[in-house]
């Protein structure tokens, strides 16, 4: 699942800026550091759920926030590992502050609906989704890849 979503990330990016692209790097570990992304968002999310637990309704809010405050700092970590960086969890949360995690976290929060949203449909389900991480991509290639 991640090293085909990686590859998708690697066209869209050749697509919108060819120039200086190598080829796809199949042994990225991927998996590996999309576990590791989405582990310890879930992971926090669920210890904010925990944290809340005594509260009723603000159990989902906190733990969606949670997991988005801490999504934002991995960002970037995809199209950076499909652009070879060498240490692309670093790269990623430098990016996160240099943009600003505020400013992260109100872009993201729509895109991630917009995205969620989609997988409601009972058609082209994923549509949402691909145009939402084209947003990312886009979004890298103009406030991160140009600035490299």
């Amino acid at each position: 699942m991640f090293p085909l979503g990686a590859r998708w990330m690697y066209e869209r990016l050749r697509e919108l800026q060819p120039a200086g692209m190598g080829g796809f790097d199949s042994h990225a570990g991927y998996t590996a550091y999309g576990l590791l992304k989405y582990g310890i968002c879930l992971i926090t999310a669920g210890l904010a759920g925990l944290g809340m637990s005594g509260n009723g309704l603000a159990v989902l809010p906190a733990a969606v926030l949670t997991f988005y405050l801490t999504e934002i700092h991995f960002l970037f970590l995809f199209p950076l590992l499909v652009d070879g960086a060498p240490r692309p969890l670093l790269a990623s949360l430098k990016a996160t502050y240099k943009i600003g995690p505020w400013r992260c976290l109100v872009t993201v929060i729509p895109i991630a609906f917009y995205m969620l949203a989609g997988l409601l449909r009972k058609k082209n389900r994923l549509t949402n989704w691909y145009v939402g991480c084209l947003a990312i991509i886009i979004w890298y290639k103009h406030e991160i890849r140009n600035r490299l």
